[in-house]
């Protein structure tokens, strides 16, 4: 988890610096997880995430979006820990029209590194996600999101697949 968290920062600081900071937008967000795959619906119940991300502008209505995340799904078992996913994304965010001054639908589709297991068992796996959301422009600089979503993660024998949904704020800096 070490090495994820300090790709991710190094990788912000390097976004920070290398773009102008108007055209950046940076995501906290928050939700609850639904498992779908077997193994993971058999085993665990719901669950809930957090993450942080930053976006950038690559055209009027189409932006970069670097993300990492935490999934994690209870278990109830003695003896069995709960299952959590670690990922860094890079997506790309296609933006609709602002409906009202205030609300933009959207869409994001992307892939990158998941770090899946329980408790001390840990293996590094690509994956894909694809999502859309909405979002509620609540002051110049501020807007906030809900954003469901697919995770699929391309392991060996059975793909780990779940639902999070995402609540979150955006503020552009």
């Amino acid at each position: 988890m070490r090495r994820i968290l300090f790709f991710l920062s190094v990788l912000a600081a390097l976004v920070v610096t290398t773009t102008p900071a108007t055209a950046q937008v940076v995501y906290i967000q928050g939700g609850a997880g639904f498992p779908s795959s077997s193994g993971l619906n058999d085993a665990y119940k719901n669950g809930f995430n957090a993450g942080l991300g930053i976006g950038i502008p690559i055209t009027s209505n189409v932006e970069g979006l670097v993300r990492g995340t935490l999934d994690r799904f209870e278990n109830d078992l003695a003896g069995v820990g709960n299952f959590a996913s670690y990922s860094a994304t890079a997506n790309l965010k296609l933006n609709g029209p602002q409906r009202n001054g205030r609300v933009m639908p959207y869409a994001l589709a992307g892939g990158g590194l998941y770090r899946l297991g329980v408790e001390d068992a840990y293996s590094s796996e690509f994956g894909l996600q694809f999502g859309a959301g909405l979002g509620f422009q609540t002051t110049p600089k501020t807007h906030l999101l809900v954003e469901p979503n697919y995770v699929l993660v391309l392991n060996e024998g059975e793909n780990t697949q779940y639902f999070p949904v995402r609540f979150g704020v955006g503020y552009r800096l």
